[in-house]
């Protein structure tokens, strides 16, 4: 059976191809899954064993070898050094997680086969064209950079094959990590609060002192702070004085710092300055960076793009958590059925 992609696989397929980094560990570790071997003098140092089977799911065989083959992938996704199998306690711990892997890829290719899903080289292609784009990077470079981990790209290939061929299988179950409107602003509320469609955005200037010796300590910064904004008050320049006085980023520009929403300052500095109102002067406030006076040069209201942005983060992240999920349980399933018999 052929299926061109579904809206929610598509979703998903954004979701798994978010970041080279991240796509990176994540490809190195299905790695084990697919046997392929990466380059490791430790691999010419393997003890020579005599090969056994190590587990049996329905018809088909795991040998001591393809186990041992699969090893390298599975510490590489975790930046084990391939020396920890010289340790024979060590060695048993990773290949017995290395085996639970193998066990759930054999078990989801005979479902597939089961079920006559497939995953076509266009669909591939798709994938790869599309994570290319999201990273900004030409064929060449991609190549490059699969292959400075140690892949080959026919192999990478396959390793998608087997991603897709896992979203698929959720999909035949009227699944695939999907996530309704109602949980993303739930996580949404919880992470940020209310989401709003405009957002407050304030233009500052600003006068800082920093406590030490010179100022008296803190409550000496904050006698002084106290002494010019007085002086402001009283009519004098803010632009002189904090070309003066203050020892604050913009003091060469009478203490100017721009304009900034919500979220683009450090919190000890903006929850001050977010509560004035236009042409407000604060009174000496302690922040993480010393004793400021505060004023507020303009205010406006603009249509937020960051709601929207955190959203489709959120959604995203909830659609691979769901995913995961969703997967580690069908596996369960597929092991509850099928026979699964671990020699090792």
């Amino acid at each position: 059976m052929q299926r061109d992609f579904s809206p929610v696989e598509q979703d998903m397929t954004r979701a798994f191809g978010k970041g080279w980094t991240r796509i990176a560990a994540a490809l190195v570790g299905l790695l084990l899954a697919s046997g392929v071997m990466v380059s490791s003098a430790a691999a010419s140092e393997t003890v020579e064993v005599v090969d056994r089977i190590v587990a049996q799911i329905n018809d088909e065989i795991i040998t001591y070898y393809e186990l041992e083959q699969a090893a390298l992938p599975y510490m590489a996704q975790r930046g084990t050094n391939p020396r920890v199998l010289e340790d024979d306690e060590q060695r048993e711990e990773i290949l017995v997680d290395v085996l639970d892997e193998l066990v759930d890829r054999i078990l989801m290719e005979q479902e597939a086969r089961r079920q006559g899903i497939e995953v076509r080289e266009s669909q591939v292609d798709e994938w790869l064209a599309m994570t290319q784009q999201q990273q900004g990077l030409t064929d060449q470079q991609f190549r490059q950079m699969i292959a400075q981990h140690g892949i080959a790209y026919e192999d990478y290939r396959q390793i998608i094959r087997d991603n897709l061929l896992q979203m698929q299988l959720l999909q035949m179950r009227g699944r695939g990590g999907a996530v309704s409107r109602s949980e993303v602003e739930s996580e949404y509320r919880r992470r940020f609060g209310e989401p709003a469609e405009v957002e407050r955005r304030l233009e500052f200037r600003h006068i800082l002192l920093v406590p030490d010796e010179e100022t008296g300590g803190e409550q000496g910064a904050m006698e002084r702070a106290a002494e010019l904004r007085q002086r402001i008050v009283d009519g004098e320049s803010f632009a002189e004085l904090a070309e003066t006085y203050s020892q604050g980023p913009g003091s060469d520009d009478g203490g100017y710092l721009g304009t900034f929403s919500p979220g683009d300052l450090a919190s000890s500095f903006e929850q001050v300055a977010f509560s004035l109102e236009d042409g407000q002067l604060s009174q000496p406030v302690v922040t993480d960076f010393g004793v400021h006076i505060i004023e507020v040069l303009s205010e406006e209201e603009v249509r937020s793009d960051r709601v929207t942005r955190r959203m489709e983060q959120i959604q995203m992240e909830l659609q691979e958590r769901e995913a995961e999920r969703q997967m580690r349980s069908y596996l369960q399933t597929l092991r509850a059925r099928a026979f699964v018999d671990i020699r090792y």
